[in-house]
């Protein structure tokens, strides 16, 4: 029987096996471009393995997949958030952060 992502994380929640999020992941560093900021993964339970994307005013930022990023001339007075996906047990949940400040050009 074929069950959606949605249903298999239902189900892996019930059982206790999902990760959980309970501090979301944050932006850390210098927002100026040509310096590096730092995603934190947050606060899991269940010890899982993570995975990252950066967000750029709302848009995913291709290859952008890496728990740090140096600020590039597009994130000048843009707004960057990062997204943490967590696996653990076979079950993936995503957490994002909060906004950041706008990016000031160095």
């Amino acid at each position: 029987m074929y069950r959606t992502p949605a249903a298999r994380r239902a189900a892996a929640d019930a059982a206790g096996k999902a990760p959980v999020n309970s501090a979301l992941p944050a932006i850390t560093g210098t927002r100026t471009q040509g310096q590096t900021l730092t995603c934190s993964t947050g606060t899991w339970s269940r010890a899982p393995s993570f995975a990252y994307q950066w967000i750029r005013d709302g848009v995913p930022i291709s290859g952008a997949t890496a728990a740090t990023r140096v600020l590039a001339a597009g994130d000048v007075g843009a707004t960057l958030r990062c997204a943490v996906t967590a696996l653990a047990n076979g079950v993936r949940v995503k957490a994002k952060s909060l906004a950041t400040t706008a990016i000031i050009a160095a």
